[in-house]
């Protein structure tokens, strides 16, 4: 059994659909606390006995401590991203305005390869870039893939200054080993086509890489390259006080290749 529900957060004129997952007992994220008034209705009428993050971020771990206080469930996470829920987020300006900053709240680590539900037999496939933390659950019997942030959007004309586009590229390249067809996205839902989505974005940023990479040894400045093939900023970026900008894109293709 999977449920999807969606949650959706403006803030001065941005507009983020959130979606959490129900897996059997399984709830797969928790939501901003930006959304926490919608978060509760749609929990508090779920039946779950654990908690399974894809990665730390605010979007997806906001109502945790509730969620702890609350039902006290387990919730886990990748080792690497332990720590980081044990402290309370002191978020840029921007996405305490979006997604507000959560409390602190105690993860277990995930252990083993797999995790299991009544119906479904997941892959635990640990793919770094957008989070060191991150990752994403594939069962390929039932052929279907929940892949956290690492899809969004098939061609990202932006990334956030944490990101390492490398480490997406390589993260993609992983998952697309695995048989699935079908995604469910954090922040794009269910896709049915997702696994095309997937290859899609994994085109666009080779054939990127691999300009962005050919300029850069032609001698032509970094910021050349990103006026070149980003002339244009987007409203995230001015909103994001350019935290989200093509020059991490461009910055991080160049210095974080293999």
């Amino acid at each position: 059994m999977i449920n999807s529900y969606k949650v959706e957060v403006k803030t001065l004129g941005i507009k983020m659909p959130v979606y959490l997952f129900q897996i059997d007992d399984i709830l797969l994220d928790s939501g901003p606390k930006s959304a926490e008034k919608d978060v509760k209705a749609i929990l508090k009428k779920l039946q779950v006995n654990r908690v399974i993050h894809t990665h730390h971020h605010e979007d997806h771990t906001g109502n945790s401590r509730w969620i702890e206080d609350e039902f006290m469930i387990p919730q886990y996470i990748h080792p690497l991203g332990v720590s980081i829920c044990n402290k309370q987020t002191r978020l840029p300006l921007y996405r305490s305005l979006l997604w507000n900053n959560r409390k602190s709240f105690h993860a277990l680590p995930i252990e083993g390869e797999y995790i299991k539900t009544a119906s479904y037999y997941f892959k635990v496939v640990h793919t770094p870039g957008h989070a060191e933390d991150h990752i994403v659950l594939i069962d390929e019997e039932k052929k279907i893939c929940f892949s956290g942030d690492l899809y969004l959007f098939h061609s990202p004309t932006a990334h956030f200054s944490f990101e390492s586009v490398p480490k997406i590229i390589r993260s993609i390249e992983l998952v697309l080993t695995h048989n699935f067809q079908e995604v469910y996205c954090s922040h794009s839902g269910y896709l049915k086509n997702g696994r095309r989505l997937l290859e899609k974005k994994l085109d666009y940023l080779l054939s990127l890489q691999e300009k962005v990479i050919k300029a850069h040894d032609a001698g032509i400045p970094m910021n050349r390259i990103r006026k070149d093939f980003f002339p244009k900023n987007k409203a995230l970026q001015y909103f994001s006080f350019f935290e989200s900008s093509p020059k991490h894109t461009v910055n991080s293709l160049i210095n974080d290749r293999r």
